[in-house]
């Protein structure tokens, strides 16, 4: 029984410090350029909501040379982990890219993505540069480990 109880404790021990280890740290966080928990937890708090995003339509807009091409996106939130967003719920946003539309772009649709914004997303909101990218399995456990309830 005693032997039972050194293993239950040595496991919630390594649950609790794993997320202070160094080699934890470098495998979780370095792929955000984080060095720690800390650092990380930092730089997500500067934005009002952060979730995951499943895209479930997009489509490109050329508006012609010398303007912004727009991607429209349609998705589902599947996972939130700052914000008052909810699963489930709709979100319509836009992106821009520096030249023209692809031609014949692969669809994103079925895809996830993480979105990070301060804006309100009850209405089509626009991300710049850094707040949506595709979803990467090496990214999530640094979330899991600093928003893990």
């Amino acid at each position: 029984m005693h032997r039972l109880y050194a293993i239950l404790l040595a496991g919630l021990f390594a649950g609790v410090t794993g997320c202070r280890s160094p080699d934890f740290n470098a495998k979780v966080f370095a792929p955000w350029c984080c060095d720690d928990a800390r650092e990380f937890k930092a730089r997500v708090k500067s934005y009002k909501h952060v979730f995951i995003v499943c895209i479930l339509e997009d489509h490109w807009e050329d508006r012609g040379p010398h303007l912004f091409a727009l991607h429209h996106y349609t998705g589902t939130v599947v996972r939130v982990y700052r914000g008052d967003s909810r699963v489930s719920q709709r979100v319509v946003f836009d992106t821009a890219l520096d030249d023209r539309a692809p031609k014949n772009p692969p669809s994103a649709a079925g895809r996830l993505a993480f979105v990070f914004t301060d804006q309100p997303i009850d209405t089509t909101f626009g991300l710049d540069t850094g707040e949506f990218f595709g979803y990467d399995a090496d990214l999530a456990p640094a979330f899991e480990c600093v928003f893990s309830k």
